[in-house]
């Protein structure tokens, strides 16, 4: 394993809205409910500028060591020669400076996890949100309250940048957004323990259906299962 190019692989509203479901499934064995979903895809935009600036397939922007034994990317702020020789009417020259000296604190990322595809990329984020450190982040999401989790995500450290503590309004703007264009409405929308269905037939109702409704020519369809990891 090893450092890899910063190569951008974008994605989609639409591809992470029908990403995000059979991902989680995968990770959890059982659908998030509605407002779960909801918020980790509004997390996944506001991370990624709308899916536009997802760096080598890393939907939620893991952090890593080289040490750690796995592939990784170096932002723009690692290479202070770099950051140096930069004019000095760039419009990042200062922010890299300012991640650059937070970086030497051990304030700010060093490397960041590359992935091969999108289902390592998502499965690695939705694991890491399911472990015990990081888990109220996703019981904040069903909640459905914006500002608790975005508190979720500054509290746990996965964002421990004091933008990321205030960033409920903006959650919210997105999930308003997501629940407008109708992508989860199939799911229910608080917590229900149900025992899960076969995978592979749930993955092929759920990409049919949310492929056609985003494609304009669904007219709806019955409760698929839910349930909680």
């Amino acid at each position: 394993m090893s450092e890899v190019p910063a190569t951008r692989t974008p994605l989609t509203r639409d591809a992470t809205a029908v990403a995000l479901v059979p991902a989680y499934v995968r990770v959890f064995g059982v659908p998030p409910d509605r407002n779960r979903a909801e918020l980790l895809l509004a997390q996944v935009w506001l991370e990624n500028a709308n899916g536009l600036s997802i760096i080598d397939h890393n939907i939620g922007n893991l952090t890593t060591k080289p040490s750690s034994g796995a592939d990784y990317w170096r932002p723009p702020w690692f290479d202070r020669a770099a950051i140096d020789a930069l004019p000095d009417g760039d419009p990042n020259k200062a922010r890299y400076l300012m991640l650059n000296d937070r970086m030497e604190r051990n304030a700010a990322p060093e490397a960041f996890r590359a992935f091969d595809s999108f289902d390592q990329g998502f499965d690695a984020w939705l694991r890491l949100l399911g472990s015990p450190a990081k888990r109220s982040i996703l019981s904040a999401a069903s909640s459905g309250d914006a500002e608790a989790f975005a508190k979720a995500i500054f509290e746990t450290g996965y964002c421990p940048d004091p933008e990321c503590k205030s960033a409920g309004p903006s959650y919210a703007r997105l999930r308003d957004q997501i629940r407008a264009a109708s992508y989860f409405d199939e799911l229910e929308p608080q917590k229900k323990k149900v025992a899960a269905g076969p995978p592979g037939l749930w993955f092929w109702c759920w990409g049919r259906l949310l492929s056609r409704r985003i494609s304009g020519h669904d007219s709806g369809a019955g409760a698929l299962l839910t349930g909680e990891p």
